[in-house]
Parts: C-alpha cells; sequence; structure tokens
C-alpha cells in the first residue's frame, strides 16, 4: 500500500557526504484504538485479527508475530507520540521519515495524515527533523485524470506545510523527499522547492529521479541469508547513483496469515545481529542519510521501538543511543498515563525527560507509580510497578533497566499467597507480564524480568532469576503475603530458571535463601537439560544435549521442593521437551521425592499449553497452602 510520484531529475552533490551519517526511522502513523478513535484500525486487524480477544498473556490478537510494549496504541494519541518521541530522543535518531499518504479523504488517509501533522510538534521538541516518504498508491483507485491532480494537491501542500518547515530534513539546502515506489504514477512534477527526490532503488533509474534508497530486500516469499541482503545492499551502494543507505532489524510479515496475499519474505532477525550488520554496512557505504526500515510496521515485522519479545534491544544498539537504563522511562510515563497517574506530575516528568533531566524525572516517576500502586483494581488488588530487585550499592545500566518486577497482590485478604512468574523466550527475548488466568484468584503474582542473551551470558539470567526469589522472599510481607507460601513458576525459559533456582541450592544460597523455603515449583514446559540457549553460547548443536550443572536433571534430589511439571502434548510440544521432562519425574522418584507430579496436556503446542495449565497451577498452590 504505498503511493509514488516521479519528479525532474537533480544531481546530489557529493558535499553532502558526512563523516557521520544523519540516522532517520521510517515511521507509520496509521494505527487507530477502539478506545481512542472508536475502533480498531485495518493495520492491526486487516481484517482478520480481532483485538478483542486476548491470550494468556495479555497480549490482544493482532495483526503481527510481535507485540508493542505500551501495548496496543493509536497514532493520535499524544501520549503514544510522546512516548516514541522521548524514546527516539535517548537512543540517539537525528530523524524521522513519515509515511505519507497525501491530503486525500480516500480510505484511512485523512487520518494518517492528521496524525502526521500532530506527531511533528513531538519531534521538535525532542530536536528531531523530519521527513516524509510519499506514498503514491495512494491514488492509483482515482480515474480520469483524478490521480494526477490529486498527486498535485499532496506535493503543493507539502511543500508549503512540511518543506518550509525549519525542522525538514535537508541536504545541500534542498528538502529531502522519499517516495515509496514510484508505483502508479509516471509524470514528473517540478515543484519551487526543488527537493531532492529518492525512490526504491530498483524503480529510481526509469523514473528520472535523484537518488535511491534501499529497503530490506525480500521477494518472492524467499527467506534471505545474511550473505544474500548484504549482497543486495552493497549492489545499490556500489552504484554511482546517489541513495540513503537502510538498517533494519528483520523482515517477518504477517500478510499471509492475515489472508492479504502472499508473503514478501523473511530475514531473520538473529537477537539483534540483523540491525548492528546492517546498520554498519550503512555507515561503511558512506551515505550522508541511513534510513532505519521501521520504527513501527507492525505488518512486516521491521520494528525497532520496543516490543514485548526484544524490549529496547534495538534501540540500545543504535550508535548515539545515551544511557540504556533511560529508555524504559518513556514506557513507564505511557503506562503511568493510562492507569490515571496524577496529570500534573507526568507532564512535569515529561518537561524533565525532554530536557535530558532523567534522574529528576525517574523520581518523580516512581512517586507516581508509590501512589498508583495504593489504588485497588481488579475489585480488590493492588499493583505496584517498576520494582528495582537488585538490591546491590552499584549496578549496570542493565540491571537497572531489566532487573525490575511488578507486584500484584490482594488488598485486603491477608496473608496469602505468591506466585512468580517468570516470562519464556529462551533466554534472548520476553518481557513480565501478570498472566491473566491468575489475576483475581486470591493470590499475590510477582511478574520480573531478567538480563537475555546474547547481552549476557550465562549464569547472568540464573543470577537475576535467584535475587527476584530473594527480594520476594524478603518483601512479600510488606504486602500482606506469607513468606512461607512463595511458589515459583514460569512458561518455558522462564520455567528452566524456576527449576535451576529451587533445585540447585546455590543460586538462592548467594542471597542467604534456602531453596528448601520455597513452598512450591511449578515449571510449565521446561527445558531440563542444559538450555539450548546456554549450549548456543558454547557453540554445541540444538540437538546436542547436555546434561551438566546448568542442567535442572544435573540437581534431582529428593527434598527439593514439591514439583507440579506441566507440558503440552508430547507430539506437540518443542523438540524432545515431553520425554526429557517425562525422565525428569523418573529421575525425582527414583532419587526418593515424594511430592511431584507430571501432567501431559493433549492437544496443546507449547506456546499455547499454559492456558490450560493455569486452573492446575492455580488448585495446586491451594492444596499446597493449606499445609
Amino acid at each position: 500500500m504505498r503511493l509514488l510520484v516521479l519528479f525532474s531529475s537533480f544531481v546530489l552533490l557529493h558535499s553532502a557526504f558526512a563523516a557521520q551519517p544523519r540516522l532517520l526511522v521510517h515511521y507509520m502513523s496509521w494505527f487507530a484504538t477502539k478506545d481512542v478513535s472508536g475502533a480498531w484500525g485495518w493495520h492491526w486487524t486487516m481484517n482478520h485479527f480481532d483485538p478483542e480477544q486476548k491470550k494468556w498473556d495479555d497480549q490482544r490478537k493482532i495483526a503481527s508475530h510481535d507485540y508493542p510494549l505500551i501495548g496496543l496504541y493509536d497514532s493520535g494519541d499524544d501520549h503514544a507520540l510522546e512516548c516514541h518521541a522521548l524514546l527516539m530522543k535517548i537512543a540517539g535518531l537525528d530523524g524521522v521519515v513519515i509515511d505519507w499518504y497525501g491530503t486525500s479523504d480516500l480510505n484511512d488517509y485523512a487520518m494518517n495524515h492528521r496524525n502526521t501533522q500532530k506527531f511533528i510538534p513531538w519531534l521538535k521538541k525532542a530536536g528531531l527533523s523530519f521527513a516524509v516518504c510519499y506514498e503514491d498508491q495512494a491514488v492509483k483507485s482515482l480515474k480520469n485524470g483524478e490521480d494526477v491532480k490529486q498527486a498535485q494537491r499532496d506535493l503543493k501542500w507539502a511543500e508549503e506545510h512540511f518543506f518550509a518547515d525549519s525542522s525538514y530534513e535537508r541536504q545541500d539546502g534542498r528538502p529531502v523527499l522519499l517516495v515509496f515506489g514510484p508505483q502508479h504514477l509516471k509524470r514528473k512534477f517540478d515543484l519551487s522547492s526543488k527537493p531532492l527526490v529518492f525512490g526504491l532503488s530498483h524503480l529510481v533509474k526509469d523514473n528520472g529521479l535523484d537518488g535511491a534508497f534501499a529497503w530490506p530486500p525480500v521477494t518472492g516469499g524467499k527467506s534471505l541469508s545474511a550473505e544474500q541482503w548484504k549482497n543486495e545492499l552493497g549492489l545499490v551502494y556500489a552504484s554511482k547513483q546517489p541513495f540513503i543507505a537502510s538498517a533494519f532489524p528483520g523482515f517477518k510479515d504477517i500478510y499471509q496469515q492475515a489472508g492479504v496475499h502472499a508473503s514478501y519474505g523473511s530475514i531473520a532477525s538473529r537477537a539483534g545481529l540483523t540491525l548492528s550488520d546492517s546498520l554498519a554496512q550503512a555507515i561503511e557505504s558512506m551515505a550522508p542519510l541511513i534510513q532505519i526500515a521501521t520504527w513501527n510496521d507492525y505488518g512486516e515485522g521491521t520494528m525497532i521501538e520496543p516490543t514485548r519479545s526484544n524490549g529496547f534491544r534495538h534501540l540500545e544498539k543504535l550508535p548515539r543511543c545515551g544511557n540504556p537504563a533511560n529508555l524504559r522511562l518513556p514506557v513507564m510515563l505511557y503506562q503511568l498515563r493510562k492507569r490515571g497517574g496524577d496529570a500534573t506530575q507526568l507532564d512535569e516528568a515529561s518537561s524533565r525527560m525532554f530536557a535530558s533531566k532523567f534522574t529528576e524525572a525517574e523520581t518523580i516517576l516512581a512517586s507516581v507509580s508509590r501512589e498508583l500502586g495504593k489504588q485497588i483494581i481488579d475489585g480488590g488488588y493492588h499493583l505496584t510497578t517498576e520494582l528495582l530487585y537488585r538490591e546491590e550499592p552499584a549496578i549496570s545500566a542493565a540491571q537497572n533497566q531489566r532487573c525490575r518486577l511488578d507486584v500484584y497482590a490482594p488488598a485486603t485478604k491477608k496473608p496469602f499467597s505468591t506466585v512468580i512468574w517468570f516470562h519464556g523466550g529462551g533466554l534472548t527475548q520476553g518481557e513480565r507480564s501478570i498472566p491473566l488466568a491468575l489475576r483475581n484468584q486470591g493470590l499475590a503474582v510477582v511478574a520480573a524480568n531478567y538480563r537475555l542473551a546474547p547481552g549476557v551470558r550465562s549464569p547472568v539470567y540464573l543470577e537475576d532469576a535467584a535475587a527476584a526469589i530473594a527480594w520476594t522472599l524478603k518483601h512479600i510481607g510488606d504486602f500482606g503475603g506469607d513468606p512461607k507460601r512463595v511458589f515459583v513458576s514460569g512458561h518455558s525459559a522462564g520455567a528452566y530458571l524456576s527449576l535451576m533456582c529451587g533445585l540447585d541450592k546455590r543460586w538462592l544460597a548467594k542471597h542467604g535463601v534456602n531453596a528448601d523455603d520455597l513452598a512450591g515449583l511449578i515449571p510449565l514446559s521446561p527445558q531440563v537439560i542444559t538450555h539450548f540457549t546456554i549450549r548456543d553460547e558454547r557453540g554445541i548443536e540444538e540437538t546436542q544435549p547436555i546434561i551438566d550443572d546448568l542442567a535442572p536433571l544435573f540437581h534431582v534430589r529428593k527434598d527439593a521442593p514439591s514439583v507440579l511439571l506441566v507440558t503440552g502434548d508430547r507430539e506437540k510440544e518443542l523438540m524432545g521437551r515431553y520425554e526429557e521432562c517425562a525422565y525428569f519425574w523418573r529421575m525425582m522418584m527414583l532419587a526418593g521425592h515424594k511430592a511431584m507430579t507430571l501432567h501431559e496436556l493433549g492437544g496443546f503446542d507449547h506456546g499455547k499449553m499454559p492456558e490450560p495449565a493455569f486452573p492446575l497451577l492455580i488448585r495446586w498452590v491451594e492444596e499446597h497452602s493449606r499445609h
């Protein structure tokens, strides 16, 4: 859904090339939500997915393989735009290229146009420039010359309002205009502002544009290796035409699953390595401008904005990113606004962040969060967020960002049992959340993050998990919980962490805690041999099983806390997952453990098995809390 126009050709002067390129990010302003715009927009649904439906991890069903860290947002919501502009500022971006469909009222283009105008003041407040990428496909449905007339109106409007703005992106004093194509119009338009016009690299030569901009080179539904996409980009960078280089975190579209059309193809993210490699290649090309594709194209899976899978990983990889710990502050601001935090204080925190006074802003945000933690939600619960569980006097920026937890606890029923919940994601991705099925169940839930590979290596994530468990045992009484009724659970990688901390006593012992004091362990589909990410760190093939001191199986013992072990269907689970869990159960029985139960959930795969597992978890916690 792209639009495009051809213009008279100009020559880009070599003097525009600089030692340090300007870093721009491609931005979509097309998202609409029910609470802000009155209905869910096409780019969240693609007429196939229903955001009204929620999965067990509190994620709505949307047209994407990933999910925004701040949740689904509306591109016309000032709170979301504020958050995005602040994140871009902290990440060290220079500007934004906004995907623009012109000024017509076709489809959702008028909304897109309004949202674009609404975002620009926030970008200027953050000290960022802006440019637009015109989508000429927006006029292709118009007949009898109306397509050309509408394109003329669009470009004249852009010239008078966008190009005239002092914050508009320029090269050699001339406004930079991108065209996604051209894919429809072949007519050349002369503009008095003489913009430098860049189109897609494979369409520039025949259309007389000034230069090309690179894009993730997927085509034909193929999966491209790193060598293949680097070669494709290398051809663009080696050409004699001026160009805007490209960087991207990967490509994984949802179009085929949504029934829109066939997939364009895919480029693996490689846990952030694709963004690092494409950035390095772009910088080496000596282009004056680098465009990151994209900030938030969820349909094509090219987002660098914080998501539930990748957190802040991609922003941290940008060459001029500030303190990584500060990246969580705009997200915290957005979430506190949505929870109804004091607007005056939050406005002040926002002002401090735009002024780069992040320590002062964090103090204000923490104060608002504490006050919100006193409010009662869900008919009788408190929610306290962003608690730092690493209590050492000096912690790293990564610890400050990732070593945090949320406490969801009964407001009146005391004392209560507590479930510590560790998210999954292969030890390489994921974000904490309070599972829907564990809410309003008369127990507390502590949802904890931990640092992730490849940013850290084993056993760092184990050390973090143990620190979160120790913090809970020491502090849950402050919320009204019973420290003797603390259960540790999690899904997949989170289940692996829960088992390791409960079986290998050395991790909790570092915090003066005896693992045997835990009321129980409830791992959902854990890896019980040495985790595949740890084996990958060591260069060991995934199909080569290892059982060493970083495997729960290595620590089989009869005096361990009671265990409820749940897996999905053995024929639908991850490779060998049920079988290794069954062997673990058998070895625990042979070791003399008297309180271990194994459940196989027939018909459920790895990702969906937590939903039917939660009732088992709740019943098991109730039964073992009576002891």
